[in-house]
């Protein structure tokens, strides 16, 4: 199935889910299904990014048709029952008991306002990947989000920013960092480093070099305290 026809079976999969009060949860199976299916086949990073450019579907909205997906796969019986339920009803059963009844700690007021806040400015932002990756850092630099969090959200941020990029953009850019890492850095630890990251996405790879930055800007100004 190639990527136009199972982002068609992805959106009428959903628009099921959609327009059925009751058993939903059989078209969410079927959109989970299909949905990990595509996902296996997405780059790195890009899953978000591929999602908004062929299909109806959320990210959120994905995560949780492929967690029911998979909480009846390979279970007939399982499966059977689910298709009678609604979509809420069965990801509570996928998601467990302790994680379909714990609810979000409400926010004060003043953490409201400022969410709401940066929020806005997120939004206005949203064609400048450069502040939405250090947005990112800075939030994580605070405590408000772990480290995996921050890299999937600059991940996120970079793939629906070169999601238009021809593969010929893409090696070019390579070729770009190659020719910067090949400067910067003595051609031993650059053979060294090498077979190491051959495989390592680029995103990730330019996140760690930001982080290196990042930790000398820190420590060249505990130096001049």
């Amino acid at each position: 199935m190639n990527f136009s026809n199972i982002a068609g079976a992805i959106n009428a999969a959903h628009a099921g889910v959609e327009a059925a009060k009751r058993e939903g949860a059989r078209y969410a199976v079927e959109c989970g299904r299909l949905l990990a299916q595509a996902k296996d086949t997405v780059p790195h990073g890009g899953w978000d990014a591929w999602l908004r450019l062929n299909t109806t579907v959320s990210p959120r909205t994905a995560q949780l048709y492929m967690r029911i997906a998979k909480h009846v796969e390979g279970d007939p019986a399982k499966a059977q029952r689910v298709a009678g339920l609604s979509v809420r009803e069965a990801a509570a059963e996928a998601t467990g008991p302790k994680r379909a009844t714990a609810s979000r700690k409400p926010l004060s007021p003043e953490a409201e306002h400022d969410f709401t806040e940066l929020k806005q400015v997120w939004d206005e932002a949203k064609d400048n990947p450069d502040w939405q990756e250090g947005a990112a850092r800075e939030l994580f630099r605070i405590g408000y989000i772990t480290k995996p969090q921050r890299n999937d959200i600059i991940r996120s941020v970079w793939a629906k920013h070169y999601a238009h990029l021809t593969d010929a953009d893409r090696k070019a850019s390579a070729k770009k960092v190659a020719e910067l890492l090949a400067e910067k850095m003595p051609r031993a630890v650059l053979l060294e480093l090498i077979p190491k990251i051959k495989n390592v996405p680029a995103i990730d790879i330019a996140i760690a070099i930001r982080d290196i930055q990042e930790e000398r800007k820190r420590q060249a100004v505990e130096v001049q305290r």
